[in-house]
């Protein structure tokens, strides 16, 4: 995958590039949060174009043939973290910074259902996270 960015006069910026499947990514603040099949979270500056940090995204990934997959990425600013939710209910926290593991948690998401189930959705409403 690769996502460019441009600049407000149309000139190409900064190329990015991911190893592998990509299972989510969103654009938090001035980064670009990329999350491999492999598990591997990783930040990049979309002022800079360099990778910040890359390092385990602190839930299982489901394989890129299974349904639902992860949560699209939420950040709080005023907390510096990133957060991610599983398909199973797993809940990790990243520090923006550093991509160091700040936070774990379980949200019970019921007993799985047979077929393609809803994806995880993962929502910030001020400072509290709503799964």
């Amino acid at each position: 995958m690769q996502l460019t960015t441009l600049s407000s006069s149309g000139e190409q910026a900064h190329p990015y590039r991911i190893e592998g499947a990509l299972a989510t990514s969103d654009v938090v603040g001035d980064r670009l949060i990329l999350v491999s099949l492999q598990g591997k979270a990783s930040a990049h500056s979309l002022t800079t174009g360099k990778t910040l940090w890359t390092r385990p995204v602190g839930v299982k990934v489901p394989s890129q043939n299974t349904m639902p997959g992860l949560a699209t990425p939420v950040a709080s600013a005023g907390q510096g973290i990133v957060y991610f939710f599983s398909p199973t209910g797993d809940l990790s926290g990243l520090d923006l910074r550093t991509g160091e593991q700040v936070w774990r948690g379980h949200v019970d998401t019921g007993k799985p259902r047979p077929g393609f189930g809803d994806s995880p959705q993962l929502l910030r409403y001020d400072d509290v996270l709503v799964a």
